[in-house]
């Protein structure tokens, strides 16, 4: 019975770290992720001013009023 409990300490510890390392490596994912989600919406609204601000300039121009 002894070796039967040993074995399956020793099954669960191999279970238990496998475990912390895949959640390691799914947190730095998440992180990773969530980095670029920043970025992506930085870049996105740096874009949406730029798009207004082209198309107000264009609007100027066919108006004629710059």
């Amino acid at each position: 019975m002894a070796t039967t409990t040993s074995t399956t300490v020793k099954t669960l510890q191999t279970t238990v770290e496998k475990q912390n390392d895949q959640i390691t490596r799914l947190l730095n994912r998440v992180s990773q992720l969530s980095d670029q989600v920043h970025n992506l919406t930085t870049d996105l609204n740096r874009f949406k001013g730029d798009v207004a601000k082209d198309v107000t300039y264009l609007t100027n121009r066919v108006d004629g009023t710059e």
